[in-house]
């Protein structure tokens, strides 16, 4: 416990009791294991500093068994206060709802409850892709967004210089958030004229995907350069297979440690305030390069294979909400119901 983020305000039994189910309901095995054990602490027991949305415990100031329906509801409207996505507060309500399900099965505690208080107040899951973050955003926001980390690298910000690659990986592959930062040394290739780039998807599945944009390994050559971790006189890497491609480079690390999606996210959001583009969520790439994939083919197949979508009506939908609807109709229109002169 004694590496998990510690929670002073709170009771000790509660946050073990936290801590625990946490750690009992997350795959040990996944490459996110310990942002997902973060996320989900935090869910719970966030104290809302900085602006930030307090978690359930720390906002009701209440013990599990003391726990009703109706503070339930409380914790949810004062989420939607705090402006947070519909998809977000669905999220939090969740895990709050997973954690009195675990406690109710455990010998420990279920004597001490009368049930689980979050179902009879936990809000309908959103619709997919129905929030102002499912917006691609355009070529000229997605340039304005590059110039600016591309600026910062041109300074010679090591952090700089490894965010911008991270976004050409990102913008070059459509992939979710987690498919790209926990990459290893070992889940890349090079090839004569390409980047090949094995990585898990959701449900599991592995796929190699190749990337032909040499400006994609470019950026990431620099990055592993100015990082020590590229031989240039032997055009070799320094790294194991298993070594983290993306590092923290914090000063206080004692050893290299790959970046947090927490810490990415949060440097993200700053470039693209810095780029006038106001709040955007990291998944928006994935959209906009969606966008740019069903502009460019007009083919709906084609968008599916470079997500890696099982389902064609998951594509269909993630499209449909997305893409800019094209005008085929209007002129036609006036033209039957306005006179010229109006015009």
């Amino acid at each position: 416990m004694s590496a998990l983020t510690p929670y002073p305000t709170l009771p000790p039994a509660l946050v073990q009791a936290v801590q625990l189910w946490a750690q009992a309901t997350t795959n040990s095995t996944s490459r996110r294991y310990h942002d997902l054990i973060h996320d989900k602490c935090q869910a719970l027991l966030a104290d809302g500093a900085g602006g930030t949305a307090a978690g359930f415990f720390a906002y009701a100031r209440l013990l599990p068994h003391q726990v009703s329906p109706v503070d339930v509801q409380g914790w949810q409207a004062y989420l939607v206060e705090m402006q947070l996505q519909p998809a977000t507060v669905y999220a939090r309500v969740s895990r709050l709802s997973s954690f009195f399900e675990w406690l109710l099965k455990e010998p420990t505690f279920r004597d001490q409850l009368r049930g689980n208080p979050v179902r009879l107040a936990r809000p309908k899951a959103p619709a997919p892709y129905q929030t102002a973050y499912s917006r691609a955003l355009n070529d000229e926001e997605a340039r304005q967004l590059l110039a600016v980390v591309q600026a910062d690298a041109a300074s010679g910000s090591l952090h700089a210089i490894r965010d911008y690659a991270l976004l050409r990986f990102y913008f070059a592959t459509g992939k979710r958030r987690e498919e790209i930062i926990s990459l290893c040394w070992g889940d890349l290739r090079f090839t004569a004229d390409a980047l090949i780039i094995d990585t898990q998807h959701k449900g599991g599945l592995y796929r190699a995907s190749e990337v032909r944009d040499p400006g994609v390994k470019a950026a990431l050559l620099r990055y592993l350069k100015a990082s020590d971790r590229w031989d240039a006189l032997t055009d070799t890497p320094l790294m194991e297979p298993d070594s983290p491609l993306w590092l923290r480079h914090d000063r206080a690390a004692r050893r290299p440690a790959p970046v947090t999606s927490h810490g990415f996210v949060k440097a993200f959001k700053q470039y693209a305030r810095r780029a006038g583009l106001g709040d955007v969520h990291l998944h928006q790439t994935r959209h906009t390069v969606a966008r740019i994939v069903g502009e460019e083919s007009g083919s709906l197949t084609d968008v599916q294979t470079f997500l890696g979508h099982q389902n064609l009506n998951t594509t269909r939908v993630y499209l449909d909400r997305i893409a800019v609807k094209r005008d085929r109709h209007s002129e036609r229109i006036a033209r039957r119901l306005i006179d010229e002169d109006e015009n």
